[in-house]
């Protein structure tokens, strides 16, 4: 699967016009939104829609950036208090965010369980937030079911504000997130992708490659969390000692204002208005240092953490057992992925991007090599096979014949299923590369027993037998002196040279087992040599016609051979009979 994406990304200015068209729009909703309920004198806010639609559609930081700067104008144009609710805006639109991305929209109890904690958001802090800033049941719109609560529930000043708080943001909150959906679901869904701005610094990556990315695991501490920890711990020692410094100078200022107009400030209503400034202070660094943080993050994300991130998975991604196609892979995804940060990063993608290529190279070069060597083993093998078999005056085509027959006998047993554990490419690779050595034992017995034009006396087949064992000897001598992985054919070509005259039924020789005690290879050569041997004249005797031999191995099936290796031999008669008459 191609990690990159098949679409470019836009330029910079078409991304800037999405944002300030979602942004203006949905301040503007935020904006009317407010004025209309305040206007008719609904119980309800109505400031937050735009928060919602912008988060949803834009992601996190348009979110932000709605619910601050409708915060602002509207401490501008109404209440100059209004700016401390920033901080909650802020809240609303990073718990949209979130549920929204974890597909809590798409489930009905989830979807509830969404409106339930953004009207705690409001409701609960913001409740805080009325009671600091203006005071018992002062809010206008919630101010009457303050009232209702504290003086027929018999609740406290805390408690009624809570609950009504509480009960009006759950209405407003249910009917921001439904104008919200409605409005996204009228927006086309190719102009609703429009308004999700991505920063690639590298060749934008498909949705699933970034989810899978973000699932890795990580060592100890991710990179993101160590950015947020530092970036909150710096923030957070410069906002307190901002604060302190501002909260000091605001209690001396309203001192001395007091003083020169002849006027001493109760105690009482020098620590209220100093609450109510630090409040607004908190609030307001709180929501600044969210959009700050979101930004950094933002930005450190396609920057540094992404860039790095996809070459991390990249290089694991391919890294299997096919070392040479891995690393092509990696080679051609690198090349692509046009990492352009400008920095440290950029830098250790170009030096990634040609080490793969480099290897790319290194390993190619390795495997024309050892695809040279591979063609000279089996050049030797073949001429070996072929002096051992001019010596009984053969013309040679045996052992390139019998080989043929081995891959051909292979390859119906893996179409038909036949003892496909056994069946690997490896294995099919290695038995027909050393099927001409199943005779090279043969070079240990006489001219003389080779070429007699009768049929061998009991002596002379008894030495005849005899070359099984010196084939395998022969080829045990070559084992011993080769590194076992460069010679793993070789194995196979000594069960070929011990065992290829054993029968099925445990009558043949040098060993006399049975079964599949037989090693399989052996098993599909007998068919294959016998065969051979049966439709090739000899100067002991005429070749049998092609049916004839057929028929011959057809009834030495259970008994001589395998009846498995035999049905897959005759499914494969057709192509037997052309490698046979060549």
């Amino acid at each position: 699967m191609d990690i990159i994406r098949s679409y470019g990304t836009r330029t910079l200015a078409k991304k800037e016009l999405a944002f300030g068209i979602l942004a203006f729009g949905c301040i503007g909703i935020n904006i009317l939104g407010k004025t209309v309920a305040t206007r008719c004198g609904w119980p309800v806010y109505l400031d937050a829609t735009g928060t919602i639609l912008a988060t949803i559609l834009g992601g996190y930081i348009p979110g932000i950036v709605v619910g601050l700067a409708s915060a602002f104008i509207n401490s501008v144009l109404t209440d100059p208090q209004s700016v401390s609710y920033g901080m909650i805006h802020v809240f609303i639109a990073l718990l949209t965010g979130w549920t929204y991305e974890k597909g809590w929209w798409k489930k009905p109890l989830k979807f509830i369980l969404t409106l339930i904690l953004l009207a705690g958001l409001g409701g609960v802090l913001g409740a805080f937030l009325s009671l600091t800033l203006y005071g018992f049941g002062a809010g206008y719109t919630t101010s009457d079911l303050v009232k209702f609560f504290y003086e027929r529930a018999g609740l406290s000043f805390t408690g009624a504000e809570i609950v009504a708080d509480y009960i009006i943001d759950l209405l407003d909150k249910t009917i921001s997130v439904v104008v919200a959906v409605a409005i996204t679901t009228i927006i086309p869904k190719k102009l609703r992708g429009k308004f999700k701005i991505h920063a690639w610094m590298q060749a934008p990556l498909t949705s699933e490659t970034v989810r899978r990315i973000k699932r890795n695991k990580i060592r100890s501490v991710s990179l993101r969390t160590k950015i947020i920890v530092a970036l909150t711990l710096v923030s957070s020692l410069v906002a307190f000692s901002s604060i302190i410094i501002s909260y000091v100078l605001y209690r001396q200022s309203i001192s001395e204002v007091a003083v020169s107009a002849g006027y001493v400030i109760p105690i009482k209503e020098m620590n209220a208005k100093s609450i109510s400034f630090l409040v607004n202070q908190i609030s307001l660094f709180i929501g600044l240092f969210i959009l700050i943080l979101a930004v950094f993050l933002y930005f450190a994300e396609y920057h540094i953490i992404l860039p790095l991130n996809t070459m991390a998975y990249t290089a694991s991604k391919f890294s299997d057992e096919h070392e040479e196609e891995s690393f092509k892979v990696i080679a051609d995804i690198f090349s692509r992925l046009l990492i352009h940060t400008g920095d440290e990063t950029e830098n250790l993608y170009r030096v990634f991007s040609d080490m793969t290529q480099d290897n790319v190279s290194y390993l190619e070069d390795i495997q024309q090599k050892n695809n040279t060597i591979l063609e000279m083993q089996n050049a030797l093998i073949i001429v070996l096979a072929d002096m051992v078999e001019s010596r009984d005056r053969s013309t040679g085509d045996h052992v390139k014949k019998t080989a043929e027959y081995v891959g051909l006998i292979m390859d119906e047993m893996l179409m038909e299923g036949v003892y496909e554990e056994e069946l690997t490419s490896t294995f099919i690779s290695d038995v027909y590369q050393s099927a001409p050595l199943h005779d090279i034992g043969k070079i240990s017995v006489s001219d003389v027993i080779l070429n007699k034009p009768d049929k061998l006396n009991d002596e002379e087949f008894e030495k005849m037998k005899k070359h099984t064992l010196a084939g395998a000897q022969i080829i045990d001598k070559v084992i011993a002196t080769i590194p076992e992985s460069t010679g793993s054919y070789l194995y196979e070509a000594r069960n070929l040279a011990l065992y290829h005259h054993e029968k099925w039924n445990g009558t043949g020789y040098p060993y006399g087992v049975a079964g599949e005690d037989i090693p399989l290879s052996a098993r599909i050569m007998a068919v294959a040599d016998v065969f051979d041997a049966l439709v090739s004249e000899r100067s002991y005797k005429k070749a049998f016609p092609f049916d004839k031999a057929i028929s011959i191995i057809s009834e030495s099936s259970g008994e001589h051979f395998d009846p498995l290796v035999v049905k897959a031999f005759l499914n494969a008669k057709d192509r037997v009979r052309i490698v046979s008459e060549e």
